[in-house]
């Protein structure tokens, strides 16, 4: 107990030397935000908006590790799974969370096992918890983006109608509508205001929201500049694509629930199965909890089951 207890300290005392050792950078970025935010105070067109002169692409306060990281594929992506996650934290902080966690779950297992298969699956499980955790806010966003796409498509709609210009319905957007659709469009109006081009500065929001709906809207928007027409009456038949889409979609989820809690059912099955006759008789199944031979018998069975689990997730995730 006294090695774990040693090495919980010392992991923990490395994490207090990284905080002290990136404090100095967060505090300048503060000082150079508060300063921006007071050159600005007075402007009309700033009204409790953080200042942001840049794109953000810093992937660690330690300036020699974001310069490595930047020409990483793999630490890219991860940057922009956080930043379409609107999690404000680096890289480096999710990868040593990761480690952190993957460590101390091994540690913890080593206490109670010395198999080796059972310390290195709980230590890697433990790890994937906050990428797990990076991919739920992701997703929770997108979603709830794509709720109110439909809305704001017809506000925009409205607002060309009403005779006013596309990049005004583009603002009247982050203003009215709620987050997330609010800040990524208010994004996407600063970009073009700012002097990009509408084309990039669309680009530039699919490839924050990478959805299939938006991705149409946008297509629908460039055809429309190219060869004209009335953008409004496009904006609104996209919405109602979008509301249709919906639509199907929860008649089809209302169709399939009970194919889905049969799967449901099937998946679980076996492991109350064996945890209710472990209960029921210990001796019985001590041979499988205990023998080498059980131990790959469960791998076996666990690799089966997830293999079953994606096969029907596959069936019955039908894509419209």
């Amino acid at each position: 107990m006294i090695p774990f207890v040693v090495f919980v300290f010392c992991l923990f005392l490395t994490y207090a030397i990284y905080l002290v050792a990136t404090r100095g950078s967060e505090k300048r970025r503060q000082r150079l935000n508060q300063r921006l935010s007071e050159a600005l105070m007075h402007s009309s067109s700033v009204e409790d908006v953080e200042v942001q002169l840049a794109r953000s692409e810093l992937m660690s306060e330690i300036p020699a590790m974001n310069r490595a990281l930047m020409h990483v594929p793999i630490a890219t992506r991860l940057k922009r799974m956080l930043d379409q996650a609107d999690l404000q934290i680096t890289v480096t902080r999710l990868l040593m969370f990761s480690a952190m966690a993957g460590l101390l779950a091994a540690m913890a297992a080593s206490v109670l096992t010395i198999s080796l298969i059972v310390i290195f699956a709980t230590g890697l499980a433990a790890a994937g918890v906050p990428f797990l955790h990076v991919w739920w806010a992701r997703r929770k966003r997108l979603n709830k983006f794509l709720e109110h796409l439909p809305d704001a498509l017809e506000l925009m709609s409205r607002a060309l109608q009403a005779g006013h210009a596309f990049a005004e319905s583009l603002h009247m957007i982050s203003e009215e509508m709620p987050e997330p659709i609010a800040t990524e469009f208010r994004k996407t109006y600063e970009e073009q205001n700012l002097g990009l081009s509408l084309k990039l500065a669309l680009e530039n929001l699919t490839q924050r929201i990478p959805l299939m709906d938006l991705r149409m809207c946008v297509t629908a928007i460039m055809i429309q500049r190219e060869t004209g027409g009335n953008l409004a009456e496009i904006l609104e038949k996209v919405a109602h694509t979008i509301r249709e889409r919906f639509r199907i979609m929860e008649d089809l989820k209302t169709l399939t629930t009970s194919s889905r809690m049969s799967a449901w059912i099937l998946c679980g099955l076996p492991i109350f199965v064996a945890v209710a006759v472990t209960f029921m008789n210990p001796d019985y199944m001590s041979i499988l909890w205990k023998d080498p031979r059980g131990h790959n018998l469960i791998a076996i069975a666990m690799t089966l089951q997830i293999v079953g689990m994606l096969v029907i997730r596959k069936i019955l995730r039908i894509k419209i």
